[in-house]
């Protein structure tokens, strides 16, 4: 098993042990708030955390060995924008194409999520997931920030630009599917209040 199959599997065993605290603290609100709950927020609110949850483990973990923190020097990173596509060109290999669709790949679900069960602006969205993956790079950049002696994972420039384009495919996903009738319907649905 390869390790982000691992952190995958790390990542839904760490929510399954939260999902009955969060869905008390829902049923919570509801009852503090006398409010209704829509079916697709509660959804779309598990899956984000999901995601989230996930996401961590992957891009996170594992931490390095001891042998690898002694090893650490200094922080390093890529910092020359669109320098895959000359490592494509070099290459020539499926892994440099492969890392570049993942990259773009790993944010989808982010502008999906916040744009179909939130309905957030697409330029937020974009904005966030600028933002979620600057703060992803920064922790492989700065060996967690500062935690270990050096970088242990590559800060790279085009992670920002990749995750980023992968957060507004994926508001273009979700516009596609909030078009269908049935996704309306579930969406005015609720939940009464306890």
């Amino acid at each position: 098993m390869n390790n982000w199959t691992a952190s995958l599997i790390n990542g839904f065993e760490i929510y399954l042990k939260f999902f009955p605290l969060m869905v008390i603290i829902a049923a919570f609100i509801i009852f503090t708030k006398g409010s209704r709950i829509r079916p697709m927020y509660f959804l779309g609110s598990q899956a984000l955390v999901l995601y989230l949850i996930c996401l961590t483990e992957v891009v996170l973990f594992p931490l390095p060995s001891a042998e690898k923190i002694a090893s650490m020097h200094g922080y390093e990173g890529q910092f020359i924008p669109f320098r895959f596509l000359a490592d494509i060109a070099e290459d020539r290999t499926m892994e440099s194409v492969l890392q570049v669709i993942l990259n773009i790949l790993m944010t989808i679900p982010f502008g999906f999520f916040f744009k179909f069960f939130f309905n957030i602006k697409r330029r937020n969205i974009i904005i966030m997931t600028f933002l979620l993956s600057l703060i992803i790079e920064s922790a492989q950049l700065t060996g967690l920030f500062f935690i270990y002696p050096g970088s242990y994972r590559l800060f790279d420039v085009d992670d920002l630009i990749t995750n980023t384009l992968g957060g507004f495919l994926g508001t273009v996903l979700a516009n596609r599917a909030m078009g269908t009738g049935l996704v309306v319907r579930f969406s005015a649905l609720t939940f009464p209040a306890l």
